[in-house]
C-alpha cells in the first residue's frame, strides 16, 4: 500500500487557496496531513503487518508525538493497539538485551532515531507548496488574486522570503502581510468591541473570525514546524 506525494497534493489549487479565508498554504497542508494521517491508520491494519509501509513506520521508531496522538484520534483502538505492540516489541528487547547503563543507552539511542514519516512527508509537501507559491507570485495577475484573500501565516511568510531572491516580490509580501495584520487586528477589536447585543447582531463574519485568524497569523496550523535555517 504505497501512497506517492503527487496523490497527496492538491496540485493547481495554490490559486484557490489565495480565497481560502486564511494562509493558503495550511488550508491545503490541513488536508494533505488528514490524507496521510488516513494513509497511516490504513496500514495499521493487521492485513498489512508486512507491507513495506508498516516496515517504513517501524523503522521509523513510530510517529512523533503530535502525529501520534492524531493519528489516535481517528485509527480506533485496534489500529493504536496494533502498532504500538510492535513498536514496545522493539524496546523491550532493547531492554531486555544489555545491562545497567547500556539499557539506557539503548533506549536513549532508539528515540533519537525517531524520525516521523509524517512529518518528513509534510515538509516535502510544504517545500513543494512554497517553490509553488514562489514561481506563481512572479506573475502581476497572481500577485492581485493573493493580494485580495488574507496571504500567509507569519511562519510561511518567513519560509517564503528566505527563498526569494526578487525583492520586488519580498516587499510585495511584507507589506501584503502588514496591510492583512492590521485587517485582523481592526476586526478582532470590533469583534469585542460588539461582544454584547444589540452590537452583537452587527458582528460580521471577518470579525466573527477574527481569533482564528490572528493565531493562525501568528503560529501557522497545528504541528507546523518554524525552520529558519
Amino acid at each position: 500500500m504505497q501512497i506517492s506525494m503527487d496523490a497527496i497534493m492538491r496540485k493547481g489549487n495554490i490559486l484557490d487557496a489565495f480565497l481560502s479565508g486564511g494562509c493558503p498554504a495550511c488550508s491545503l497542508l490541513r488536508q494533505d496531513e488528514f490524507d496521510l494521517l488516513c494513509h497511516w491508520v490504513g496500514v495499521s491494519d493487521e492485513k498489512h503487518r508486512t507491507s513495506n509501509e508498516r516496515k517504513k513506520l517501524l523503522k521509523s521508531k513510530g510517529l512523533c508525538n503530535y502525529h501520534f496522538w492524531a493519528f489516535e484520534q481517528i485509527s480506533g483502538p485496534y489500529g493504536s493497539a496494533e502498532v504500538g505492540m510492535e513498536l514496545i516489541e522493539e524496546i523491550i528487547n532493547i531492554l531486555q538485551g544489555e545491562e545497567g547503563g547500556n539499557r539506557f543507552l539503548g533506549l536513549l539511542e532508539h528515540y533519537r532515531n525517531l524520525d516521523c514519516p509524517l512529518c518528513a512527508d509534510m515538509g516535502e509537501i510544504e517545500a513543494a507548496y512554497i517553490k509553488e507559491l514562489i514561481s506563481l507570485l512572479a506573475f502581476h495577475d497572481n500577485r492581485d488574486k493573493y493580494a485580495a484573500g488574507w496571504g500567509l501565516c507569519l511562519p510561511h511568510l518567513i519560509q517564503t522570503v528566505m527563498q526569494l531572491k526578487d525583492d520586488s516580490i519580498v516587499s510585495f509580501l511584507l507589506e501584503t502581510a502588514k496591510e492583512r495584520l492590521e485587517s485582523v487586528k481592526s476586526n478582532a477589536g470590533e469583534y469585542i468591541r460588539k461582544r454584547h447585543p444589540p452590537l452583537s447582531w452587527e458582528q460580521t463574519k471577518d470579525e466573527e473570525n477574527s481569533g482564528f485568524r490572528a493565531i493562525e497569523k501568528l503560529v501557522g496550523r497545528h504541528g507546523i514546524k518554524m525552520l529558519l535555517e
